[in-house]
């Protein structure tokens, strides 16, 4: 089934484009709330980020990109339901259920969405991919020998098919009993995961301009995470740094990123310039949040990068998300060929395993990591070790 991501100010809003984009067969998959930035913080209640979609039917399928997902053998676990949801988000799902209910007594015997599967993606037209998010399930997994760490990496989430591969792995190097103390067993599996990272793609060569560009979906943390990498380059390297804040199908938004770079003393231009590849340093490219489903979008997305490679391309995603929408989101931007990837909002999640799911599961390096809202803030390398260490700090 197709995500749709809706930026609203209230539940009632967030009904009434649920049900005209997406019929009454909509079932809403995540709530969160998008505090207000900069001294609108204080003027404007909080928006809500809203992602919907419609519930497959039997023999309904989605597909993804095969080089950017790394293939693996056996059904797919998804970590457990999302915690209890907030107000807004009980009155959305009590209308929507009743418009289900509606639908299901008067339901017409032809389907919705009768033409099958996702279009394909030809080389002149850039078009949405399908992606079946699998539902928020636990699945029973059997682990080999006597090793008591799988449900233990479960816990951090990582999910239940990687776990197995880490069990699998250990059983392979070290034998099916395992040690008897759990840490040792932590240890060793952290080595197995250390073994499964990708290496981010080498910086530019020395005296030669670098140029970042950061994508991503509506709600990731994208200026945040710009905003701090600048606040590194400026205050703590001293490197001269540039910023090219572009529109997209839809203009960029991203005032704070203004505010910032002129606090930071940094020029930021709303247009490139003939020479813009050569303005600074380092060069960075803003582009709008768009949504994987939204094929013109894509299309415009995919245009505008074409326009700046040479680049680094790094994919920016809300770690927080449940695993399954995080990876939807991932194979929606695979035809991008992102670089590498940054996680943020990890200040809200403890699970830190849950990292581990993008490195395996897909072909894309863990880039950097950003933490919380504070400019500066916290915004790191990827490196496993620290991930090991939060994962496993219980």
């Amino acid at each position: 089934m197709l995500v749709h991501t809706f930026i609203v100010d209230s539940a009632a809003e967030a009904v009434g484009l649920i049900r005209a984009k997406l019929g009454p067969d909509a079932v809403v998959l995540n709530v969160r709330k998008l505090p207000a930035e900069g001294v609108s913080r204080w003027l404007k209640k909080p928006r809500l980020e809203v992602l919907a979609a419609v519930l497959p039917k039997p023999g309904d399928a989605g597909a993804a990109p095969a080089s950017f997902l790394a293939a693996e053998p056996g059904s797919a676990g998804v970590p457990a339901a999302p915690p209890p949801t907030p107000d807004p988000l009980l009155e959305l799902r009590r209308e929507l259920s009743e418009i289900r209910a509606e639908v299901q007594r008067n339901r017409d015997p032809v389907g919705v969405g009768e033409s099958g599967g996702s279009p394909a993606l030809v080389p002149t037209e850039l078009v949405a991919e399908s992606v079946l998010v699998e539902p928020f399930a636990s699945k029973a997994v059997s682990y080999p020998g006597r090793w008591r760490i799988g449900p233990v990496l479960e816990a951090t989430g990582l999910q239940p098919r990687h776990a197995l591969r880490v069990v699998e792995r250990l059983c392979q190097d070290y034998g099916e009993a395992g040690p008897e103390a759990l840490v040792e067993q932590v240890g060793l599996a952290s080595r197995v995961l250390k073994g499964e990272w990708l290496v981010p793609p080498g910086v530019a060569v020395s005296g030669v301009p670098e140029v970042h560009v950061l994508i991503g979906p509506a709600g990731s943390g994208k200026t945040t995470a710009l905003c701090k990498w600048l606040a590194q380059w400026v205050l703590v390297e001293g490197r001269s740094v540039a910023v090219f804040r572009l529109d997209g199908e839809t203009a960029n938004a991203g005032e704070l990123l203004s505010v910032h770079a002129e606090v930071l003393g940094v020029p930021v231009q709303r247009s490139l310039t003939p020479e813009w590849r050569s303005a600074a340093e380092i060069v960075f490219v803003d582009l709008p949040g768009v949504s994987q489903s939204e094929a013109s979008s894509m299309v415009r997305l995919r245009d505008q990068l074409q326009q700046l490679r040479p680049a680094r391309i790094h994919l920016v995603l809300n770690a927080a998300y449940e695993t399954p929408l995080m990876l939807a989101q991932f194979r929606g931007f695979a035809a991008l060929q992102p670089d590498d990837w940054i996680a943020t909002h990890l200040d809200e999640e403890p699970r830190w395993g849950k990292l581990w799911n993008g490195v395996m599961g897909t072909n894309c390096p863990l880039g950097w990591i950003g933490i919380g809202q504070n400019i500066p803030g916290l915004f790191h390398k990827a490196d496993p070790d620290r991930i090991l260490s939060r994962q496993f700090s219980r």
